[in-house]
């Protein structure tokens, strides 16, 4: 629904399932091992927020293979993943993901001489899209650690490429901020990301439990309509000057408040409905 809808870029969050497994799951994955020798691409990435104990949505190949659906038959499109490595896993953990969904096909690799000169890539010269499409590389992924470019070089270091702003924020939220938060560094780099989320956080012997906002919570507060998004691109713009634009949005339910993020994406790129 999601592709369907107009949205191209999403934040993957790349855990360890449950260890919690019956016997047919065990005899499940025996045989998809057996014949596919992929013992990383089913039973030990799953795609989960923080913890699948909470929300599990299963292999992540299986949603690969959606992904890999909608650039087949979307061949002028361009899709971008921001991988959240929750577990840790290293770059070559996750391939044999990409390899079985067959998306590892659309991968984007960036041009080595464009970025010879520069240790963090800020200087980086993007492509143009109809680039991207023409070389058949429309797929862009990011993640946030472990990248280990010299054994998959599309797998690329988030930080070395993007800065995001805050995104732990915690509900109530009064106004959203704009400081760079991660890399650390405060060094800038040349795409931008614009966390628009919250959380609910629960603090039990001085350890915080944070857990994703409910539906009907960001509805109830409007964090998603017109209004709240402006706001918040009106203060980032105090904060990274007008000139400056954000490549991504990324927040929770966006068909929620009317879909205003879609207005908000059209104004940022001057385009009409």
């Amino acid at each position: 629904e999601q592709l369907n809808d107009g949205i191209r870029a999403f934040m993957l969050d790349v855990v360890k399932p449950s260890p919690e497994e019956t016997l047919w799951d065990r005899v499940q994955i025996f045989f998809r091992n057996l014949f596919t020798h992929d013992k990383a691409t089913d039973d030990r990435v799953h795609l989960c927020h923080g913890s699948c104990d909470l929300i599990d949505k299963g292999p992540l190949a299986d949603t690969l293979v959606v992904f890999r659906e909608f650039l087949d038959t979307n061949p002028n499109e361009v899709i971008t993943f921001i991988i959240e490595n929750v577990s840790g896993f290293h770059a070559k953990d996750l391939q044999p993901s990409f390899v079985h969904s067959g998306i590892e096909k659309y991968a984007f690799v960036p041009k080595p001489e464009f970025s010879a000169n520069s240790t963090n890539h800020a200087g980086y010269h993007w492509p143009t899209l109809g680039q991207m499409i023409s070389d058949k590389q429309r797929l862009v992924v990011f993640i946030d650690s472990n990248s280990q470019t010299d054994v998959v070089p599309y797998m690329l270091p988030e930080w070395e490429y993007v800065v995001e702003i805050p995104y732990a924020n915690i509900h109530p939220i009064k106004e959203f901020p704009c400081n760079q938060d991660r890399p650390h560094d405060g060094v800038p780099r040349d795409l931008l990301v614009l966390n628009h989320f919250g959380y609910n956080r629960l603090t039990i012997a001085g350890n915080n439990i944070d857990t994703p906002l409910t539906s009907s919570q960001v509805q109830e507060n409007k964090y998603n309509s017109l209004g709240s998004l402006q706001a918040h691109l009106n203060t980032c713009a105090k904060t990274w000057g007008e000139s400056r634009v954000f490549n991504f949005i990324t927040l929770d339910y966006y068909d929620v408040e009317n879909r205003s993020i879609f207005d908000i994406v059209d104004k940022i790129n001057r385009v009409s409905k």
